[in-house]
């Protein structure tokens, strides 16, 4: 700001020099312009201009010495006024060159600094504001969510209770027609992390956003279709942005350009030079960030992806989780991939002597691919250096090669939609606020549990329990579960998580799904509760395309939460992360030539234990099979029984759950019939 103020001082001293002749005669100096100006393409600006000299000489003043005003009080457009001056150096070097050759030199020092001005104003902290919201968010209820006031008694009985009203336990209520079913949520709405909020009519996510594209005969596809949703999500295919760091860009720069030119036809693309032209631009003026539409990284991201299309759904080699026996993995190389790094798998070419030649990915991979594929992990929660190479296939190949899909409001409208499935039912109930207190009695075919509903205390009867939570949560109510269950359930890692909506006055970026943002490794390294980045522009507009509202919401995903990780959790810290959102969503709505001001409050959710992450050895080592495993009559459906914490694994949890469960029920009935036939024929 220093050099900022010196130059607006020298601006305001040359406008009011404009008034004195006998410091500057610009008068005199314009009309020997237009005559030396003859013969050249700009002669007739040049005559017209030393023919109004006078008029000229005084609005020239004029603006020089409103526009050092400006830099001097620094309002939040003063970079739009440092562009008009470099637009104005220009005019003029180009009149008074021919005349003046020494004006050159003199407007370069003015040009280079207002060169370095604009990549302070680039970089420059917003204003802190005090929002409305003041600590972490409590969920409510959506207004289009059943709401069941059916509430168990004591001594009710019922087929199936399940014990969580997530996507998982939703899941396996909607598999039951005949069974009499029982759901029990502790919180006050149902959906797990997939819920949404309205802000003026407009829903936006507050836990889970997208899904990966689901192919046709896929279990997502299943319940889709089962609850008439099929036809109601949107992909990201052709709308998706990304942010990249200027300043990561350029260094590689080598990287990009030898991509571009094994794909020749690229160069022909006008997209390309003016994203060059951008970025060149940005690293001059300081711009944070470099937007581009996802398919222009095509080319240097085009090795990763060829290998990545190895493993693509309906291959052999697909990376099924949790690895089974039928998944077409052969087991010993499953183990090779699961016990290396992702890092050391893609990054690390000379640590992989032992890998059979199919599986070993190319050696060009270079940093600004890295930075790409750390970012899609940490979606996740996850890191590049923990996760294994088995788990970081899966991921890559759903999250970066492959298409992601939403619905309104993210996840929470696929939960909505199962909700609405299931209040038809006549079948399920579904209860809220609601907890497990204690099990009694557990055998095969039958257990006594005793419920909080509603601030009351309810004994209920159920044939069988599917436990739709996390499993840590069980081990204090089944301290008898065999020890090799219990290790393998306190192996799992659970992450925190924390979603921001930023609620906007206007629309923003509303005709994209949103972007991954990319940024150099060490990017947040002085930042405790700096956001990992990736959907920093999820865009609730885009995803509720039918509503009409004139405002907008942005989420934020996923800081890294993990105590180890360089003091990101932020747990009791809400206005320190709400300030960093704030701080970083003002740095992108700039950079897209926007104002701060828009922002009109920042909430934030808190989700803890929401994700699940799979690091080396987990698959090679049952870890999450061992987890699941069925005890007497009860049954897991998780994304614990997974080892990946997204939808598509809850579902799939669910959908196994439910399953086993009805072969159990019918087992159970035959066994019953048989033996009242038994009984019939002993005493006949």
């Amino acid at each position: 700001m220093i050099i900022q103020r010196i130059f607006a001082v020298l601006y305001m001293l040359a406008g009011i020099a404009k008034l004195f002749p006998q410091f500057e005669d610009v008068v005199a100096e314009l009309k020997v312009a237009a005559i030396a100006n003859q013969g050249t393409w700009y002669e007739g600006v040049s005559v017209w201009i030393g023919a109004h000299a006078q008029f000229v000489n005084l609005l020239v003043g004029a603006i020089l010495f409103i526009s050092g005003l400006v830099l001097l009080i620094n309002p939040p457009w003063t970079k739009w006024v440092i562009y008009g001056q470099l637009l104005m150096m220009a005019v003029f070097v180009t009149l008074l060159h021919r005349s003046q050759p020494q004006v050159v030199p003199l407007d370069v020092v003015f040009a280079l600094a207002a060169l370095y001005m604009l990549r302070v104003q680039s970089r420059r902290t917003p204003r802190a504001r005090t929002f409305p919201t003041r600590d972490f968010s409590v969920h409510q209820p959506a207004s289009d969510q059943p709401a069941r006031t059916t509430r168990p008694q004591s001594g009710d009985s019922y087929d199936v209770v399940i014990i969580g009203g997530g996507v998982a336990g939703l899941t396996a209520a909607s598999e039951f027609d005949q069974e009499r079913v029982l759901v029990v949520e502790k919180s006050a709405s149902l959906g797990g992390n997939a819920r949404y909020e309205q802000y003026q009519g407009l829903k936006h996510p507050v836990g889970g956003v997208c899904f990966q594209e689901p192919l046709p005969d896929s279990e997502m596809m299943y319940i889709l279709k089962k609850i008439g949703m099929d036809k109601m999500y949107r992909s990201n295919a052709e709308d998706t942005l990304v942010f990249f760091d200027t300043m990561l860009l350029m260094r590689c720069l080598g990287e990009i350009v030898v991509g571009f030119l094994k794909q020749p036809a690229y160069l022909l693309k006008p997209s390309v030079w003016g994203l060059t032209g951008q970025l060149f631009l940005n690293a001059i003026i300081g711009k944070p960030y470099v937007s581009s539409a996802k398919q222009l990284g095509d080319p240097t991201f085009a090795e990763l992806y060829r290998f990545l299309d190895r493993f693509a759904p309906g291959t052999r080699l697909y990376p099924q989780v949790p690895w089974t026996e039928e998944s077409g993995w052969p087991r010993e190389e499953m183990e090779l991939l699961d016990n290396t790094s992702l890092y050391t798998y893609l990054f690390e070419p000379e640590k992989l002597a032992g890998f059979p030649q199919h599986l070993r990915p190319p050696v060009s991979l270079g940093k600004l691919v890295e930075n790409a594929v750390r970012v899609a992990l940490r979606v996740e929660c996850s890191d590049l250096h923990d996760i294994s190479a088995y788990a970081g296939l899966y991921f890559l190949i759903g999250y970066l090669r492959g298409n992601l899909m939403t619905l309104p409001g993210g996840n929470g409208g696929f939960s909505a939609g199962l909700c609405g499935y299931l209040d038809k039912k006549e079948n399920v109930t579904m209860i809220t606020d609601s907890t497990l207190e204690h099990i009694s009695q557990l055998a095969d075919d039958h257990a006594e549990l005793q419920l909080m509903v509603g601030g009351q205390s309810v004994q209920i009867n159920t044939r069988q329990v599917i436990w739709a939570v996390q499993k840590t949560e069980i081990v204090k109510h089944l301290p008898a579960l065999p020890k090799s269950q219990l290790d393998a359930i306190q192996t799992i890692c659970y992450e925190d998580y924390y979603l921001a909506s930023v609620l906007l006055s206007k629309p923003v970026l509303s005709h994209s799904f949103g972007g991954y943002m990319i940024e150099p490794e060490n990017a947040s390294a002085n930042e405790p509760y700096h956001w990992c980045k990736p959907g920093t522009c999820l865009v609730a507009n885009w995803m509720d395309s039918a509503n009409k509202s004139e405002v907008g919401v942005l989420s934020l995903l996923m800081p890294t939460t993990r105590p180890e990780r360089k003091g990101r959790d932020a747990t009791g810290k809400f206005r320190a992360l709400q300030k960093q959102t704030y701080f970083e969503i003002s740095k992108l709505l700039t950079n897209i030539g926007m104002s701060p001001d828009v922002i009109e409050d920042i909430k934030i959710w808190h989700w803890s234990g929401g994700l699940v992450t799979s690091v080396k050895g987990h698959q090679s080592r049952g870890i999450f099979n061992a987890a699941g495993e069925p005890f007497k009559c009860i049954h897991f459906a998780n994304q614990d029984s997974i080892g990946i914490g997204n939808i598509e694994g809850a579902i799939f949890s669910g959908l196994k759950a439910s399953k086993t469960v009805k072969q159990r029920l019918h087992s159970s009935v035959s066994h019953q019939t048989v033996a009242e036939d038994s009984l019939a024929e002993a005493v006949l």
